[in-house]
């Protein structure tokens, strides 16, 4: 794959090089309302709590600061803060937590400021850029209002990037990306990875593309899934790959990284799951946008009905494998050294 380098110091120009299928968003599908159904309903028979008493042996935790490689912090969903050299990175930041009622009757969307707020207790005043996997509610919905507070630069696709620009986030705040690009943002190096959006039945959510500004978003609808990334980041000698989930032939970088997260929310990105192992060799593993994201953070970690944790805990301990398993706990950092 052929490398497009830059080095930031402010933003270059940059072409995003998609074809863009439709500028209209289109409304959730029945299918779609019916499986948010389904995760609602049997996210209620999931044990609430931390997960550090329900998994000892693969929580990590620490409270080292600025002692090299590289800090990391769950955000919730897949959601993370990455700190190195008094530098931070975030990915897919999101704490609004809307209920299912929201997606369920395609209400109108705003953020909650309340819980922006209380997230952000647990984010550098200042970072460098947010990096977007994709433009779904889960992933953008509270990136404008917390580069507005950090100054961070928004790295994401071009429909993201749209999405924030209609929302009055300034154009030389934002850099579309995509397949092949290379971003360097003070000690980070960020190569760009298309990827797959996993599928429910059959279809892959709110799918649509945005290739303008224009109106803001206003429905859950509105917030189409646009172009699907992932991210190697290098910095303090480490490497991170971070996917929000993906189909078995989404491209994976072949090179060795010290920390893999991996989308398992739905069986697609759980079918990607081994064979991304088995290419990426990390040293440590982490399996992510696993929580119930429709409930707040005050309430506790609870998997996903679709993420089926035990059963790939179950696969893992039978499985050939030379990384370590680890699970991170909602703002309690962890040093990747």
């Amino acid at each position: 794959m052929a490398s497009r380098p830059f080095d930031d110091g402010g933003f270059a120009n940059a072409s995003p090089g998609f074809a863009f299928r439709s500028s209209r968003p289109r409304r959730m599908m029945p299918r779609v309302k019916a499986a948010f159904c389904f995760l609602l309903l049997f996210a209620a028979h999931c044990v609430a709590g931390e997960l550090a008493d329900r998994y000892p042996g693969l929580t990590v935790a620490d409270g080292a600061r600025e002692l090299g490689g590289i800090r990391v912090t769950y955000l919730g969903v897949n959601g993370y803060q990455f700190e190195a050299a008094g530098h931070a990175l975030l990915v897919d930041p999101y704490f609004s937590r809307l209920g299912a009622a929201t997606f369920l009757l395609d209400r109108d969307v705003q953020p909650d400021a309340e819980r922006i707020r209380a997230g952000m207790k647990a984010v550098r005043p200042r970072v460098d850029a947010v990096l977007v996997t994709h433009a779904h509610i889960d992933h953008l919905l509270d990136v404008p209002p917390i580069m507005r507070e950090t100054g961070a630069r928004l790295i994401a696709g071009p429909t993201a990037v749209n999405q924030a620009r209609s929302l009055d986030i300034p154009a030389g705040q934002c850099r579309a990306v995509s397949d092949g690009d290379v971003r360097r943002i003070g000690p980070w190096t960020i190569r760009v990875y298309a990827a797959a959006h996993d599928r429910l039945f059959g279809e892959v959510p709110i799918r649509g593309s945005r290739p303008q500004p224009g109106a803001a978003p206003v429905k859950a609808s509105d917030w189409v899934v646009g172009e699907t990334l992932a991210f190697l980041i290098e910095a303090a000698g480490r490497r991170i790959y971070v996917a929000a989930g993906g189909l078995p032939d989404s491209p994976v970088p072949e090179v060795p990284v010290d920390l893999a997260i991996l989308g398992v929310a739905l069986p697609d990105s759980r079918r990607h799951f081994w064979a991304a192992l088995r290419r990426l060799e990390p040293r440590y593993v982490l399996p992510s946008h696993q929580d119930d994201f429709f409930r707040p953070f005050d309430e506790d970690f609870v998997f996903g009905k679709g993420t089926d944790f035990p059963g790939l805990l179950r696969t893992w301990g039978t499985a050939e494998r030379k990384s370590t398993l680890i699970l991170l706990e909602y703002f309690r950092p962890w040093t990747l050294r």
